[in-house]
């Protein structure tokens, strides 16, 4: 079993090497770094912050971070990070957000454009989130508390490149991210409310720019 696994491993250790003799054939800037603008609608999110309220999707903005090599011109590593704030880029939410994606971007790209498909997994973090917390009664009134949560993601979809001079890179994404949500127990000073678990798909679109290097 143990050579199996080796063996297994060894090949795909290969193959990466392979890929990158190829690519330093066709390609002598094969790293890349880009800033982005995004944006996601998180389908019945109410629903897991607030679940005596109703079902209710958010929109919300953000920036992030891009970080890809290319193995060739058709396969490429491609990592990404954003950070969507609680009061800015028109957002009125409650808690910030991030996330993180790190997976396998392939496609065809020719001398001024890129059509790619995507799958990167990854988490997406929530802060303040008030449905972790649990609600007590004061002599002031009640108290509930918030927690942070980290959930499972998995961003799949297109990307879009125009090339415009050698190294700069416009890049539009369309996706779906989809997070899983573990169930959970709303304290309320009434009862508790059950949300059970849940894996739900948001829209999410971006728009960037990169350079090679």
């Amino acid at each position: 079993m143990r050579r199996v696994i080796f063996a297994g491993l060894l090949a795909v250790v290969c193959l990466i090497a392979t890929s990158v003799s190829v690519n330093a054939q066709i390609d002598e800037h094969p790293a890349e770094v880009g800033a982005l603008y995004t944006v996601i609608s998180l389908t019945d999110f109410q629903t897991r912050l607030f679940p005596v309220v109703g079902r209710g999707s958010n929109t919300v903005s953000g920036l992030g971070g891009r970080f890809a090599y290319n193995f060739n011109k058709h396969i490429a590593l491609d990592a990404e990070a954003n950070f969507f704030p609680e009061a800015h880029l028109l957002n009125e939410e409650f808690g910030q957000k991030m996330q993180g994606f790190a997976g396998i971007k392939a496609g065809v790209r020719k001398k001024r454009v890129g059509v790619f498909a995507k799958a990167r997994p990854g988490v997406m973090w929530f802060g303040e989130f008030s449905s972790r917390g649990g609600c007590s009664s004061t002599s002031f009134g009640s108290v509930c508390g918030v927690s942070h949560e980290k959930d499972f993601a998995m961003d799949v979809g297109g990307v879009f490149e125009f090339y415009p001079a050698d190294r700069f890179i416009l890049r539009a994404d369309i996706g779906d991210t989809i997070v899983r949500y573990p169930s959970h127990t709303f304290q309320t000073l009434s009862a508790p409310v059950l949300v059970p678990a849940a894996t739900k798909n948001n829209l999410q679109i971006s728009l960037g720019v990169g350079w090679r290097f």
